[in-house]
């Protein structure tokens, strides 16, 4: 294996092994990389490269996405309570399931991206992209989509009341 393969390898059993919980990591690249289920609760991956990462049941409460590349992440069933996540791109990515509780989404990008069943009580999705993404079923109770573009977007089945302020939603089914 080459250095930076070690390194990255390394890197990984880390995680696993849970001792980069509260950790920064900073612009780290685990892109593909098999993470489900680990504990980066707290954890600054602030600017990281995680594309087609599987985050699925991780714990990821805290935690600090804010600039991270999350395009096509698997974050199914993922506790994302409180989690950071402004500006980061999760087009693509999965996040069925998750809990996503008071969680910070302003200026996310998610286009296409999948929140079926997710639960974002109190999010703020914020002048966020969620173009044609699905929140069938999703749990919106006091979410702040103020600015938000939702165009596009399939919000049926969504229960509770959120704030859709100056949002644009052309083309949402509701």
């Amino acid at each position: 294996m080459s250095a930076p393969a070690d390194k990255r390898a390394a890197l990984v059993e880390r995680i696993r092994s849970g001792a980069c919980a509260g950790e920064r990591l900073g612009e780290v690249d685990l892109s593909g990389c098999d993470l489900s289920g680990v504990d980066l609760s707290d954890a600054r991956l602030s600017g990281a490269a995680l594309k087609g990462v599987d985050l699925s049941g991780a714990n990821l409460r805290g935690a600090f996405f804010d600039g991270a590349d999350l395009r096509e992440a698997n974050m199914r069933d993922a506790q994302l309570e409180f989690a950071v996540l402004g500006a980061a791109d999760l087009s693509g990515a999965d996040l069925s399931g998750a809990n996503l509780q008071r969680a910070n989404l302003v200026g996310t990008k998610a286009l296409g991206a999948r929140f079926d069943g997710a639960r974002m009580y109190y999010s703020r999705p914020g002048n966020a992209d969620f173009r044609n993404a699905s929140l069938r079923g999703c749990d919106i109770q006091r979410a702040i989509f103020r600015r938000a573009n939702l165009s596009g977007a399939d919000l049926r089945d969504a229960t509770g009341e959120a704030n859709f302020e100056n949002a644009s939603m052309e083309g949402t089914l509701r």
